[in-house]
């Protein structure tokens, strides 16, 4: 048990409002609210080596169909061309519009990571390629190509388009979502919970169960083995059951 000390140094240095959440479901107890802290760090670790799985998985499969399908579409300025199958180079509609902003980001910052590089470094001042590119493409990118059910949104028909033509492929083992609602929707849950794990934000009132679930099986609409491989060593489950605190049952 941390003595007296500890606990008032913890609470200096990490913030007396960054602990007041744990505080409070702790009846204010000092103690338990660090161990609730330290079981949050634990959880948010635990979730990263899952999404971490899910955000490459889900990025490769859906990048292999935009290349394929890039591939075959009539260029738009150059008669008789295609575009070819370098998307984040030269995309064709609608894919271009919707991924603007992104890819002119992404160029950037595989640009500037080459920057960074040793002058050892075996791939210093190499051409940036595609997978150069397609590292920096962050995850938040992914739901926003795949469906919405808002017909309002500006991207709705662009983004039915590519799931029609495209992005239906990347998921072959999806069940009962003929439309990619359900994929997209664990998708854009899966990005909210990324970014609250990657900000070492409250997971609390987070269901834990659920978005657990949401990740295998949005792997396993992707790839049941790779789904079964993250399941194996996933620690959230047996992280869950270790919080200091009862958790409620939506959790």
């Amino acid at each position: 048990m941390p003595t007296r000390a500890t606990i008032i140094a913890v609470n200096k240095h990490l913030h007396p409002v960054r602990l007041a959440t744990y505080s409070a479901r702790c009846g204010n107890d000092p103690f338990l609210a660090l161990e609730l802290y330290k079981w949050n760090l634990h959880l948010s670790a635990a979730f990263q080596q899952v999404l971490a799985i899910s955000e490459v998985a889900l990025r490769n499969a859906i990048d292999q169909q935009l290349r394929t399908w890039n591939a075959y579409q009539p260029h738009h300025t150059r008669t008789g061309a295609t575009h070819g199958a370098d998307w984040l180079i030269d995309p064709a509609r609608p894919l271009n519009s919707l991924t603007r902003g992104s890819r002119r980001t992404a160029t950037q910052h595989a640009t500037e990571a080459d920057g960074n590089r040793d002058s050892k470094h075996p791939r210093k001042g190499a051409v940036i390629t595609h997978d150069d590119v397609l590292a920096q493409i962050t995850f938040g990118v992914w739901p926003k190509l795949l469906p919405t059910p808002n017909a309002g949104d500006a991207s709705y028909r662009g983004r039915q388009v590519l799931w029609r033509d495209a992005l239906r492929h990347a998921f072959p083992h999806a069940v009962n979502d003929p439309h990619g609602l359900v994929v997209a929707d664990r998708a854009s849950r899966l990005h909210g919970l990324r970014n609250r794990v990657s900000h070492m934000e409250p997971l609390l009132d987070v269901n834990i169960t659920a978005r657990h679930n949401d990740a295998l099986r949005l792997l396993g609409a992707i790839s049941p083995e790779v789904r079964d491989w993250c399941a194996g060593f996933s620690r959230v489950v047996e992280v869950r059951r270790k919080c200091p605190v009862e958790l409620s049952r939506h959790s």
